[in-house]
Protein backbone atom coordinates (compact mmCIF):
# COMPACT_ATOMS: atom_id res chain seq x y z
CA UNK A 1 0.00 0.00 0.00
CA UNK A 2 1.44 3.34 -1.08
CA UNK A 3 0.14 5.76 1.53
CA UNK A 4 1.55 8.76 3.35
CA UNK A 5 -0.10 10.63 6.22
CA UNK A 6 0.79 14.29 6.72
CA UNK A 7 -0.61 16.26 9.64
CA UNK A 8 -1.79 19.64 8.37
CA UNK A 9 -3.34 22.85 9.62
CA UNK A 10 -3.95 24.21 13.09
CA UNK A 11 -5.69 21.03 14.27
CA UNK A 12 -3.22 18.53 12.82
CA UNK A 13 -5.77 17.05 10.43
CA UNK A 14 -4.81 13.80 8.75
CA UNK A 15 -4.05 14.49 5.09
CA UNK A 16 -3.61 11.28 3.12
CA UNK A 17 -1.64 10.82 -0.09
CA UNK A 18 -2.32 7.55 -1.89
CA UNK A 19 -0.66 6.52 -5.16
CA UNK A 20 -0.48 3.64 -7.61
CA UNK A 21 2.48 1.94 -9.28
CA UNK A 22 2.36 4.47 -12.10
CA UNK A 23 2.68 7.28 -9.53
CA UNK A 24 -0.79 8.71 -10.06
CA UNK A 25 -1.77 10.09 -6.68
CA UNK A 26 -4.88 11.19 -4.84
CA UNK A 27 -4.85 13.55 -1.88
CA UNK A 28 -7.53 13.26 0.79
CA UNK A 29 -8.34 16.33 2.93
CA UNK A 30 -5.67 18.95 2.42
CA UNK A 31 -6.76 21.06 5.37
CA UNK A 32 -3.75 23.35 5.22
CA UNK A 33 0.02 23.31 4.68
CA UNK A 34 -0.39 22.78 0.95
CA UNK A 35 3.31 23.49 0.43
CA UNK A 36 4.23 20.60 2.72
CA UNK A 37 1.87 18.29 0.85
CA UNK A 38 3.23 19.49 -2.50
CA UNK A 39 6.82 18.95 -1.35
CA UNK A 40 6.10 15.29 -0.63
CA UNK A 41 4.36 14.85 -3.98
CA UNK A 42 7.35 16.34 -5.81
CA UNK A 43 9.91 14.35 -3.81
CA UNK A 44 8.17 11.11 -4.75
CA UNK A 45 7.71 12.17 -8.37
CA UNK A 46 3.97 11.71 -8.15
CA UNK A 47 1.29 13.06 -10.47
CA UNK A 48 -1.67 14.39 -8.43
CA UNK A 49 -5.01 13.79 -10.14
CA UNK A 50 -7.63 14.44 -7.46
CA UNK A 51 -8.12 16.10 -4.09
CA UNK A 52 -10.90 14.25 -2.28
CA UNK A 53 -12.61 16.27 0.46
CA UNK A 54 -14.53 14.29 3.05
CA UNK A 55 -16.54 17.33 4.16
CA UNK A 56 -16.72 21.09 4.19
CA UNK A 57 -14.95 22.12 7.39
CA UNK A 58 -11.95 24.40 7.10
CA UNK A 59 -9.56 22.04 8.85
CA UNK A 60 -10.17 19.57 6.01
CA UNK A 61 -10.42 21.84 2.96
CA UNK A 62 -8.46 24.90 4.07
CA UNK A 63 -5.51 24.10 1.81
CA UNK A 64 -7.56 23.15 -1.26
CA UNK A 65 -7.22 26.46 -3.10
CA UNK A 66 -3.47 26.59 -2.47
CA UNK A 67 -2.95 23.00 -3.64
CA UNK A 68 -4.96 23.76 -6.78
CA UNK A 69 -2.75 26.77 -7.41
CA UNK A 70 0.36 24.59 -7.16
CA UNK A 71 -1.10 21.75 -9.24
CA UNK A 72 -3.71 23.29 -11.59
CA UNK A 73 -4.58 19.92 -13.09
CA UNK A 74 -5.80 18.47 -9.78
CA UNK A 75 -9.56 18.00 -9.60
CA UNK A 76 -11.19 18.97 -6.31
CA UNK A 77 -13.97 16.61 -5.24
CA UNK A 78 -16.63 17.50 -2.65
CA UNK A 79 -20.01 16.18 -1.51
CA UNK A 80 -22.58 18.43 -3.13
CA UNK A 81 -24.48 19.08 0.11
CA UNK A 82 -21.44 20.81 1.64
CA UNK A 83 -21.02 23.25 -1.24
CA UNK A 84 -22.55 26.09 0.80
CA UNK A 85 -19.65 25.96 3.26
CA UNK A 86 -17.01 27.05 0.77
CA UNK A 87 -16.16 30.67 1.37
CA UNK A 88 -18.37 30.91 4.47
CA UNK A 89 -16.01 31.19 7.40
CA UNK A 90 -18.73 30.64 9.98
CA UNK A 91 -20.42 27.59 8.46
CA UNK A 92 -17.08 25.97 7.60
CA UNK A 93 -15.46 27.08 10.88
CA UNK A 94 -12.58 28.41 8.80
CA UNK A 95 -12.62 31.66 10.77
CA UNK A 96 -11.60 29.68 13.85
CA UNK A 97 -9.62 26.69 12.56
CA UNK A 98 -8.35 27.70 9.11
CA UNK A 99 -8.09 31.50 8.79
CA UNK A 100 -5.74 30.97 5.84
CA UNK A 101 -8.47 29.21 3.80
CA UNK A 102 -9.36 30.68 0.41
CA UNK A 103 -12.54 30.14 -1.62
CA UNK A 104 -12.37 27.66 -4.47
CA UNK A 105 -14.69 25.99 -6.95
CA UNK A 106 -14.94 22.19 -6.75
CA UNK A 107 -14.39 20.43 -10.06
CA UNK A 108 -16.59 17.47 -9.15
CA UNK A 109 -19.59 17.33 -6.81
CA UNK A 110 -20.23 13.73 -5.78
CA UNK A 111 -23.16 11.72 -4.47
CA UNK A 112 -23.77 8.17 -3.28
CA UNK A 113 -22.26 5.52 -5.54
CA UNK A 114 -20.10 7.84 -7.64
CA UNK A 115 -16.62 6.64 -8.56
CA UNK A 116 -13.41 8.63 -8.88
CA UNK A 117 -10.71 7.02 -11.01
CA UNK A 118 -7.03 7.88 -10.73
CA UNK A 119 -4.81 5.77 -12.96
CA UNK A 120 -5.82 2.20 -12.14
CA UNK A 121 -7.23 3.11 -8.73
CA UNK A 122 -10.92 3.63 -8.05
CA UNK A 123 -12.44 5.44 -5.07
CA UNK A 124 -16.14 4.81 -4.43
CA UNK A 125 -18.35 7.36 -2.70
CA UNK A 126 -20.61 6.62 0.25
CA UNK A 127 -22.63 9.51 1.63
CA UNK A 128 -22.15 9.59 5.42
CA UNK A 129 -23.87 12.73 6.72
CA UNK A 130 -24.08 13.61 10.38
CA UNK A 131 -20.96 15.63 11.09
CA UNK A 132 -21.96 17.79 8.11
CA UNK A 133 -24.82 17.35 5.61
CA UNK A 134 -22.44 16.47 2.78
CA UNK A 135 -20.04 14.19 4.60
CA UNK A 136 -18.44 11.56 2.36
CA UNK A 137 -16.58 8.33 3.03
CA UNK A 138 -14.32 7.22 0.19
CA UNK A 139 -13.57 3.53 -0.31
CA UNK A 140 -10.49 2.26 -2.11
CA UNK A 141 -10.59 -1.52 -1.93
CA UNK A 142 -10.63 -2.29 1.79
CA UNK A 143 -9.41 1.19 2.73
CA UNK A 144 -11.98 3.57 4.20
CA UNK A 145 -11.30 7.33 4.30
CA UNK A 146 -14.10 8.54 6.55
CA UNK A 147 -13.19 12.09 7.57
CA UNK A 148 -14.88 13.03 10.85
CA UNK A 149 -17.58 10.35 10.80
CA UNK A 150 -15.79 7.50 12.56
CA UNK A 151 -12.74 7.76 14.82
CA UNK A 152 -10.84 5.21 16.86
CA UNK A 153 -13.15 4.73 19.82
CA UNK A 154 -15.33 7.71 18.96
CA UNK A 155 -17.39 9.54 16.35
CA UNK A 156 -17.53 13.04 14.87
CA UNK A 157 -19.26 15.95 16.58
CA UNK A 158 -22.85 16.72 15.70
CA UNK A 159 -23.17 20.06 17.54
CA UNK A 160 -21.62 22.18 14.78
CA UNK A 161 -23.37 23.83 11.82
CA UNK A 162 -25.27 21.22 9.82
CA UNK A 163 -24.61 18.49 12.36
CA UNK A 164 -27.33 15.91 12.83
CA UNK A 165 -27.22 13.26 15.54
CA UNK A 166 -29.82 11.05 13.86
CA UNK A 167 -28.01 11.20 10.52
CA UNK A 168 -24.69 10.45 12.21
CA UNK A 169 -25.94 7.27 13.83
CA UNK A 170 -27.56 6.20 10.56
CA UNK A 171 -24.20 6.68 8.82
CA UNK A 172 -22.36 4.77 11.53
CA UNK A 173 -24.91 1.95 11.24
CA UNK A 174 -24.23 1.69 7.49
CA UNK A 175 -20.49 1.50 8.12
CA UNK A 176 -20.99 -1.00 10.92
CA UNK A 177 -23.02 -3.28 8.66
CA UNK A 178 -20.20 -3.64 6.15
CA UNK A 179 -18.84 -7.15 5.92
CA UNK A 180 -15.18 -7.98 5.55
CA UNK A 181 -12.00 -6.39 6.84
CA UNK A 182 -11.64 -2.63 6.39
CA UNK A 183 -8.79 -0.32 7.34
CA UNK A 184 -10.19 2.91 8.76
CA UNK A 185 -8.39 6.18 8.04
CA UNK A 186 -10.11 8.98 9.98
CA UNK A 187 -9.74 12.74 9.74
CA UNK A 188 -7.99 12.97 13.10
CA UNK A 189 -6.17 10.58 15.39
CA UNK A 190 -4.91 7.10 14.72
CA UNK A 191 -5.82 4.71 11.96
CA UNK A 192 -7.79 1.66 13.04
CA UNK A 193 -9.87 -1.11 11.52
CA UNK A 194 -13.59 -1.72 11.36
CA UNK A 195 -13.46 -5.07 13.18
CA UNK A 196 -11.87 -3.51 16.25
CA UNK A 197 -14.29 -0.58 16.18
CA UNK A 198 -17.30 -2.92 16.05
CA UNK A 199 -16.05 -4.43 19.29
CA UNK A 200 -14.62 -1.45 21.18
CA UNK A 201 -16.28 1.73 19.86
CA UNK A 202 -19.36 2.49 21.98
CA UNK A 203 -20.85 4.83 19.38
CA UNK A 204 -20.52 2.32 16.56
CA UNK A 205 -21.87 -0.45 18.78
CA UNK A 206 -24.87 1.70 19.66
CA UNK A 207 -25.49 2.53 15.99
CA UNK A 208 -25.36 -1.11 14.90
CA UNK A 209 -28.03 -2.01 17.47
CA UNK A 210 -30.40 0.78 16.38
Amino acid sequence: MNLEIIHVGLLGTNCYISWDEDKNCVVVDCGGDADKVADFIREKGLTPTHLLLTHGHGDHMGGAADLKEIFPQIKIVLGKRDLEMIGDGEKSMSNAVAPYAKPFTPDILVKEGDKITSGNTVFTVMETPGHTPGGITYFKGNEMYCGDTLFQGSMGRTDLYGGDDTAMFASLKRLGQLEGYYKVFPGHGSATNLDDEKVANPFLRRAIKM
